[in-house]
């Protein structure tokens, strides 16, 4: 495994981010001795969705409008329906994520999650996949959509699905590893 001491991750979430397509990456981030905050425009707690309900709630370590994305190596953006619904229509939470990939660092989005990153206008020609039902919205922004358990395209990291998470935390591991990219 590779060690990502020194690195400093954000989770971009809302309440409703899909549990495990949080829970899981932060975990094998931290494993991998990575420094993991929980960004969000709400300001004490986040609160997860498991399937078919609510579910655990976590602290917020930073609200949104307090931070900065050059205080941080990667960016982390989990799935659920609601999450990145609520986000895709905050122009904050867009402007926070496109500066990563202005700034060719290495991004994260799982399921539904890349819906947060069409809003950025940054996905035209990117090698992506999703949640298959957000195969359409990615091919209508320019995305080239495959149906792979992870796509990597110049440290942008796509998953389909929690049953990818394995897959996904191992690349963007490596892709955090390796620093920024040349932005595209």
């Amino acid at each position: 495994m590779k060690n990502l001491s020194g690195k400093k991750v954000a989770i971009l979430t809302e309440n409703g981010f899909e549990e495990v397509e949080l829970t899981s990456p932060k975990r094998a981030l931290e494993e991998a001795g990575a420094t993991v905050h929980i960004v969000s425009p709400q300001d004490k707690k986040v609160k997860g969705w498991d399937h078919d309900h609510w579910s655990l709630e976590l602290p917020v370590d930073v609200v949104l409008h307090n931070a900065k994305p050059e205080d941080y190596d990667a960016l982390l953006i989990p799935g659920g329906v609601i999450n990145p619904d609520l986000m895709r229509v905050n122009k904050e939470c867009v402007s926070f994520a496109a500066q990563f990939i202005e700034e060719g660092k290495p991004v994260g989005a799982i399921c539904h999650g890349p819906q947060l990153l069409i809003e950025t206008g940054l996905v035209k020609g990117k090698n992506m996949t999703s949640y298959p039902s957000v195969k359409t919205d990615l091919e209508n922004a320019g995305a080239l959509w495959e149906d792979k358990e992870v796509i990597v395209d110049n440290g942008l990291v796509t998953s389909r699905s929690p049953k990818d998470l394995e897959a996904f935390n191992k690349k963007l591991i490596e892709e955090i590893y390796e620093g920024a990219h040349q932005p595209a």
